[in-house]
């Protein structure tokens, strides 16, 4: 490739005498359960010769700011983190926290370009069955960014952020047959901000806010 790729909203400049990428990964799940309580941990390392990945040069081209496809020895490595607790005799509530991270380093110790920033998820969620609405549940979340400073050459921090959600759902009866039914809502407080991964990053055009999303299903 050498030329605009507007679904990326950048200039890609490649080159056809990469090599094949060659990997080894180390993965470890630990997971306890029980009635009331589950915690679970799953990592990883992954190093990988010849990672092809691309990088911003700090150029333009026709507004547009140029990546190259490179490649170079790197290890990526993180994991995920979380608790779920159901506590008795409140059976129908649930708490979710969760962590997620990751880490992309060269083999001179830089950081790789276009790695997302960690993220912690919190979720409270009740479950409810009655005589009109059966299988029903709602939840309000918490997903909080915290900020990206571990950026590659020519590559800017990102300021973290968190963002609101919540929603219900649930099934009713209709014609003899189930309807399943959905409302939820996402970045309730209009929060402004800017994913370090977004595409439209380099022309400060912000995320989505505030919006809304209903959904039916219809089971004949």
């Amino acid at each position: 490739s050498d030329g605009s790729h507007e679904g990326t909203n950048r200039y890609e400049v490649g080159d056809p005498d990469l090599n094949h990428e060659r990997n080894v990964q180390l993965d470890l799940s630990l997971e306890h359960q029980s009635h009331h309580l589950e915690v679970y941990a799953n990592v990883f390392y992954n190093n990988v010769n010849d990672y092809i990945y691309l990088t911003p040069t700090g150029t333009f081209v026709e507004d547009d700011p140029v990546f190259l496809y490179v490649q170079d020895n790197a290890k990526l490595y993180g994991g995920e983190f979380g608790v779920h607790i159901h506590p008795h005799p409140f059976d129908w509530l649930h708490l979710e926290l969760g962590y997620e991270t990751v880490t992309g380093k060269l083999d001179d110790d830089s950081h790789l370009p276009l790695i997302p920033a960690n993220t912690f998820k919190n979720t409270i969620r009740v479950e409810f069955d009655g005589k009109t609405i059966t299988k029903g549940q709602a939840y309000v979340r918490l997903s909080s960014v915290l900020d990206q400073k571990n950026t590659g050459e020519f590559e800017t921090r990102t300021g973290g952020y968190s963002l609101l959600g919540a929603g219900i759902s649930g099934t009713i009866q209709a014609l003899g047959n189930p309807l399943e039914i959905t409302i939820a809502g996402n970045n309730l407080t209009n929060k402004t901000y800017i994913s370090h991964l977004s595409r439209l990053k380099p022309d400060d055009i912000y995320n989505m806010g505030r919006n809304f999303s209903f959904g039916l299903r219809y089971v004949l």
